[in-house]
């Protein structure tokens, strides 16, 4: 069984050591000056530790640990949490990921369950090779070497439902309009939602499709991820995307807020069975 404590990606490692930064300095009472001047450092490096900005190091901890007063015998977590920290993982650095992406791929491949809702295209993690490709072939200015190894990325990402150790779970809703346009021609369609439809038979996923007639709701405002983590009092994280870039929103009350959302969508959606029933329908409408 997977160790509650232990992160399974170096980005998660880096997010809950800022965390924890934060939540024993002002356990302590102290204020971001009083660490910098425990540390002889400027106060924007503290600052920079609490938002994921920079790593904490080993020896920097070995400093502050006790000065927020934590027990001798918890301070080799925290130094292991440190090393876990900086290591790289398959999507530092990969120049086939916007470096505005990798923040994300990194807490996708950490997190035990992803809510997903999705209008525009089907998720990254459940898309076919031949769908993937065609999405990332709209950027018209991505050479074909630079799309095959964006290509390969997406599909690398489905390993985290795969892993040994706590396999990530997901829920996805796919809204109606991302299952009827076409991407690429028919038959990557075709192969795309039969995908879908053995997807339906994995433990490890929900797919649930939400029809035209399910009318409005909130999700129609946008596409976004919810991701949670193992970690007890960890809140989620929410993903949201634009035309400039992503965003990871934190702050308890907007996690909260999407989770919401979710479940209303969870609600309007096709029953997990109906949705089955509505992809199958597609596949025999595509052949």
């Amino acid at each position: 069984m997977h160790d509650r404590s232990t992160p399974i990606s170096p980005t998660v490692g880096r997010r809950w050591l800022a965390q924890e930064i934060r939540r024993l300095r002002e356990a302590a009472g102290l204020t971001q000056r009083d660490v910098a001047t425990r540390l002889r450092c400027a106060s924007a490096k503290i600052a920079h530790m609490e938002s994921m900005r920079n790593a904490i190091s080993g020896p920097d901890l070995e400093i502050v640990l006790p000065f927020f007063g934590v027990p001798a015998e918890r301070v080799d977590w925290y130094l292991q949490l440190a090393d876990v920290a900086k290591q790289k993982g398959w999507w530092d650095g990969n120049r086939a990921i916007p470096e505005w992406f990798s923040l994300y791929i990194g807490l996708e491949w950490g997190a035990s369950e992803i809510r997903e809702w999705d209008l525009g295209f089907v998720p990254g993690i459940l898309q076919t090779r031949e769908y993937a490709e065609a999405v990332l072939a709209d950027d018209l200015s991505a050479s074909a070497a630079r799309l095959q190894q964006q290509a390969e990325a997406r599909l690398r990402r489905r390993d985290a439902l795969n892993r040994a150790n706590a396999p990530l779970s997901m829920h996805a809703i796919i809204d109606e309009s991302a299952l009827r346009r076409v991407i690429g021609d028919r038959q990557v369609m075709l192969d795309q939602i039969e995908q879908l439809v053995k997807f339906c038979a994995d433990p490890r996923v929900t797919v649930q499709v939400m029809t035209f007639e399910g009318g409005p709701h909130r999700g129609q405002l946008g596409s976004f991820h919810l991701l949670d983590f193992t970690r007890d009092h960890d809140h989620g994280v929410v993903y949201v995307e634009n035309q400039s870039g992503g965003a990871c929103l934190e702050e308890v009350v907007e996690v909260e807020r999407f989770r919401q959302v979710f479940e209303e969508l969870t609600m309007k959606a096709l029953s997990i069975e109906d949705s089955e029933g509505f992809l199958r329908g597609l596949v025999g409408d595509l052949r």
